[in-house]
């Protein structure tokens, strides 16, 4: 039964430090855009602003993934 906590616990974790790494990416790419719109390179600019988003995407999947799993074993209670 540890052994099994364990295992779900990993899997939690996992899956945070993947939406964690894909925000930091997300980031470093609106950094990124932010500095190419202000030099006024709109398409370079475009580029790395969709790469935030799909970063975010991913993340929030993780997350989706994480709270489905979570509704899989929580109980309310009266």
């Amino acid at each position: 039964m540890a052994d099994e906590r364990k295992e779900l616990l990993e899997a939690a974790a996992a899956l945070f430090d993947e939406a964690a790494a894909e925000l930091d990416q997300a980031a470093a790419h609106a950094r990124v855009a932010a500095q190419h719109f202000r030099d006024g390179e709109v398409p370079r600019g475009g580029a790395h602003a969709w790469a935030v988003r799909g970063h975010v995407l991913r993340a929030q999947r993780a997350l989706d993934e994480q709270a489905v799993e979570h509704s899989r074993r929580s109980r309310p209670t009266a």
